[in-house]
């Protein structure tokens, strides 16, 4: 009786990246491990988990808005007032033509 042998290879194809150290809760820098001693944890939001989700983007650089592109704090929170106040004039714009739910008509 013949006896076949089938062999099978399986080629990895999956890149495998170095992983970075992740956010650790455990091992802050002094500054901080002293930030968040006064996170606001009253309504339950997990802080680190936060940061821990965002770090990447924090890493790379991706703000949407950023304090360190102004010269003064003033100007830097001029500057975010306005991005903000433009943001909800948009919003108002595109959903004026919607009624409000308590609207009769």
């Amino acid at each position: 009786m013949e006896t076949l042998t089938k062999r099978v290879e399986f080629e990895v194809t999956a890149a495998v990246e170095p992983r970075r150290p992740a956010y650790d809760p455990n091992n802050l820098s002094p500054a901080d491990e002293e930030a968040r001693k006064y996170d606001d944890t009253s309504e339950g939001i997990d802080w680190d988990e936060i940061i821990a989700t965002t770090q990447d983007d924090f890493l790379a650089g991706r703000f949407a808005y950023n304090s360190a592109d102004y010269a003064t704090q003033a100007e830097a929170d001029a500057a975010l007032r306005k991005w903000i106040h433009a943001i909800v004039e948009k919003v108002e714009r595109r959903h004026a033509s919607i009624p409000s739910p308590d609207a009769k008509g």
